[in-house]
């Protein structure tokens, strides 16, 4: 997105005097380049009064909490109107979640407590109480999860302004603006989306943030996780967002603002083109077809994941409904969530992974402690199998759902063929039910698992007799092969997707899946990595899952080669020594055969 107007500032395209151009770095969480005004959201905490209340205004003050909760609820309730005006109902998951906080016994009891026994103001219980909530998630390692926790906040933020009668909504900024913030709630980035804003650079936040996942589904360039931004820019400062590389130039020179410019026209230009392809299927020139589905973690992803051509879903995370929340999703909303998802992706396929909680990823699942270790933990399907009427509730609910479109289950972190075979006892047990009980459901649901543990690894072939299909998560299994913690900055050096042992492991499952009769598909982040596409074609894989924006460009990749040469390839990475060799030849390989405006819409830094 690319925008040349001074936005009313009278401000020059120069860096200010006796300034030179800066550079954050933060995390890129929605791609794009856009150059633009800065246009800063105060979202900085308000003062909050205390005071201590008589016992006759007790409940006056109660009500006037319990008002501020209802006009919350309606404010949100307005800006979905708006939305659904311009984009329809696609959005909706997100800001009903912040609606439920609202009406959480979590929040709502211990406020209205507060306010009996202690005596104090609505403004200062509400505080009270998210800063006890937001402790619960302060302790949760896992990204996805402790981000949940300015969800809380965003919530809170609302209601204690609606007490205080301060504007809960941010005044829209010109069209093209960069929106500048400490954080950016779903509701304002929902609401800033109408204004056809530039770009998006915020403090705090990362990739699984709702507002990085709608920043996504708006395609909006988007770079999180800046730390102070906010303290380098004010209103109208001309600013450079890559959200490519997860950079932001503040005040920067002429000459750079001309070579952005240049580059987002180009990018721009180039990925409208890449989205032609849209309807073509992933095919080499020499006829071999991979299948390109979508990573989706909430259901407002799927529309962008359609527009970009997936052929469907090959890793929904169910996890999403087990957040913000203190109780656990009943089977009838698994079925809803499910069927509302199938129905907007028909006729293409959806795979829904079973919760992959526990550990490090919080849920309201009782006496579930922290654990010292817990990637090797109680987590994932260890946990399904320890909490079977809760697993069992999910299984109910998908097997109802799968009446409604093409469905498949998958199983995350099997560890051998007997933890199979006990999570689909389960699931006989819900169609057994189900069946007894007249209600329909696909009774030929594919079932599969995720190889994300060496020991999968090694006894792939029996695994591959008693499964549907094979998805290989690399995300986790490179983190088990090499015994590094990928979220650690001092050993992230070694995390290294084309490490000879990935490479080869890849290898060993793909062929036996494929000695078994069953398709071996890749839904990790690596499978998003254009760079790496054609090695992962030549190893012989029938499906790559993704994130929706990675697909034009995997799919222009895969149509510009030849599977003979894709061979070729991944035959020499695998005699190569060290993944730095691999590196150089992929890159070398690359540079050599694609124009370098695909290498650059694909990451290669190099170009």
């Amino acid at each position: 997105m690319v925008d040349d107007r001074d936005g009313g500032t009278g401000i020059g395209d120069t860096a200010e005097s006796g300034v030179g151009p800066i550079v954050l770095r933060g995390t890129a969480a929605s791609p794009g380049l856009s150059v633009g005004r800065a246009f800063v959201i105060d979202r900085r905490r308000i003062k909050t009064p205390k005071r201590h209340i008589a016992d006759d205004e007790v409940q006056s003050e109660i009500a006037r909490f319990d008002a501020a909760l209802a006009a919350s609820s309606d404010q949100l309730d307005r800006i979905k109107r708006k939305l659904a005006e311009k984009e329809g109902e696609d959005h909706f998951l997100i800001l009903e979640a912040h609606q439920l906080i609202l009406h959480d016994e979590h929040l709502v009891e211990p406020t209205r407590r507060r306010i009996r026994e202690e005596k104090v103001n609505a403004e200062w219980a509400l505080r009270k109480t998210v800063e006890e909530i937001k402790a619960v998630f302060d302790a949760i390692e896992e990204d996805y999860f402790r981000e949940r926790r300015s969800d809380v906040d965003f919530v809170g933020d609302r209601i204690l302004r609606t007490l205080l009668g301060v504007d809960t909504v941010p005044t829209l900024p010109p069209a093209g603006a960069i929106i500048v913030a400490h954080d950016l709630s779903p509701a304002d980035t929902a609401h800033l989306h109408r204004a056809a804003c530039g770009a998006f650079a915020t403090d705090v936040g990362g990739k699984t943030s709702h507002s990085a996942i709608l920043a996504r589904a708006f395609e909006i360039p988007s770079v999180v996780g800046l730390d102070n931004i906010t303290d380098h820019v004010g209103n109208g400062d001309l600013l450079i967002v890559d959200g490519m590389r997860g950079e932001v130039i503040i005040r920067p020179t002429p000459e750079q603002c001309e070579e952005y410019r240049g580059k987002a026209r180009s990018h721009l230009h180039f990925m409208r083109e890449l989205l032609a392809n849209r309807d073509l299927p992933a095919e080499t020139q020499d006829g071999a077809r991979v299948r390109l589905y979508a990573n989706v973690e909430i259901v407002e992803e799927v529309p962008t994941a359609l527009d970009h051509g997936a052929e469907g879903i090959g890793l929904y995370r169910t996890e999403f409904l087990y957040l913000d929340r203190p109780d656990l999703p009943k089977e009838e909303e698994h079925f809803m969530h499910a069927r509302g998802v199938l129905r907007r992706l028909y006729p293409y396929p959806a795979t829904f992974r079973t919760f992959d909680l526990g550990g490090d990823k919080a849920a309201p699942f009782p006496g579930l402690q922290p654990e010292e270790n817990p990637a090797l933990g109680l987590r994932s399907i260890r946990l399904c199998l320890k909490e079977r009427p809760l697993f069992k509730a999910q299984l109910r609910g998908l097997l109802r759902a799968s009446v409604h479109g093409r469905m498949r289950i998958m199983f995350p972190m099997i560890s051998g063929v007997g933890e199979f075979r006990e999570a689909k006892a389960v699931l006989d047990e819900a169609k057994a039910e189900l069946e007894k009980e007249g209600v329909p459901f696909d009774p030929k649901v594919p079932v599969g698992i995720m190889v994300e543990m060496p020991a999968a690894v090694m006894v792939a072939d029996l695994l591959a007799r008693e499964a549907d299909f094979l998805s290989i998560g690399t995300n986790d299994l490179i983190q088990y092969a090499l015994a590094i913690d990928r979220v650690n900055e001092h050993v992230g050096y070694l995390y290294h997707p084309l490490h000879p042992a990935i490479l080869r492991m890849i290898r060993y499952v793909v062929d036996a899946g494929h000695a078994a009769g069953v398709r071996v598909g890749l839904c990790g982040e690596m499978a998003g990595e254009p760079m790496f596409s054609l090695v992962l074609l030549g190893l012989g894989l029938d499906e790559m899952s993704m994130n929706s924006t990675s697909i034009p460009v995997v799919k222009s990749v895969l149509r510009g080669a030849k599977l003979s040469v894709a061979r070729e390839l991944a035959e020499h990475a695998l005699s190569l020594p060290t993944a730095a060799d691999i590196e150089a030849l992929v890159h070398d390989h690359m540079k050599e055969r694609y124009p370098q405006d695909l290498l650059r819409a694909a990451g290669d830094v190099l170009v």
